[in-house]
């Protein structure tokens, strides 16, 4: 049964099931709460396990919002108010998937509430700056989180056809060249054909889901450079275990020398490691390695 907990202006939405050890896990973009349905359901019987659905999503979405409420300090304190008022204080494990990760890397830093260990799936701790992205440039268009900057502009084309957006979003990666990857907006989330697999998920149901639009989620990406600002009044090296896993074909993080030895550095507990076969939706093909990191 969903729960509704009410933070300041809008309710968040979560599920909790079973009892003993506390596992919170956080789905990033383009996800909802049940993206961890299948992994909630393995470990009920063996853990407290709660889910929730991120402020901006559907199920927690915000009346007449503004870009800022999306920025990683509100992210972050959502959490840690949920950690809080739920008592999730039984060796906790935060588990974060693409900008859950990113918004579980924020609430390990700023040291607010008690973290056994922190998994982070196909994310990492900080996006760079608007800058780096405004220098890529595609066949098909700057890269997407440039676009992703104007979120509604984003909204109105992807909303157009959200069955194509969450069809492309989904598909299967193979292992490619990433120097030859166009990461546009519209080669990535409006080119889905049917050559392309797409991942066991149910597409119908996304689409319900987000019947509204996008906008709200898409603008979590419009405060990557305030986010920057906001961090440095808590970055830090944490002394909490942490794994970083990462898809082998990921397409939209890769993980190369330069990234392994910045995580290193980001904690003293820190191990990384690459699962090979996957690409970014690893809880989705590959939630045995999940589980193995919190079990």
């Amino acid at each position: 049964m969903i729960n509704k907990l009410q933070l300041d202006d809008f309710e968040l939405s979560y599920i909790t099931e079973g009892e003993g050890r506390d596992v919170l896990f956080l789905h990033g973009f383009p996800s909802n709460m049940y993206f961890w349905n299948v992994i909630k359901n393995d470990l009920k019987d063996k853990l407290r396990v709660t889910v929730i659905e991120q402020r901006g999503y559907p199920l927690s979405s915000i009346e007449d919002s503004i870009m800022s409420d999306f920025n990683i300090e509100n992210l972050s304190l959502d959490i840690e108010k949920v950690i809080n008022r739920l008592e999730l204080t039984n060796d906790l494990i935060i588990v974060g998937h693409d900008w859950g990760s990113i918004v579980a890397w924020a609430v390990a830093s700023r040291g607010n509430v008690e973290i056994k260990k922190l998994v982070s799936i196909c994310g990492g701790t900080e996006f760079p700056s608007t800058n780096v992205y405004d220098k890529l440039v595609f066949e098909k268009g700057q890269h997407y989180i440039s676009s992703f900057q104007n979120p509604e502009q984003s909204n109105e084309l992807l909303s157009k056809n959200l069955d194509l957006f969450f069809r492309s979003a989904y598909r299967v990666t193979p292992k490619i060249d990433h120097n030859l990857l166009d990461l546009s907006l519209n080669s990535l989330f409006t080119t889905h054909n049917l050559d392309n697999k797409v991942h066991n998920i149910d597409i119908t149901s996304l689409v319900h889901h987000f019947h509204n639009g996008i906008k709200q989620s898409i603008s979590w990406y419009s405060n990557i450079d305030f986010n920057i600002e906001l961090s440095n009044q808590w970055r830090k090296s944490i002394d909490i275990e942490v794994t970083f896993l990462f898809g082998e074909n990921d397409a939209a993080v890769k993980l190369n020398d330069k990234m392994i030895n910045r995580l290193k550095l980001s904690g003293s507990k820190v191990a990384v490691k690459e699962i090979a076969n996957a690409d970014h939706w690893l809880p989705l093909t590959h939630k045995e390695s999940v589980i193995r990191e919190i079990l």
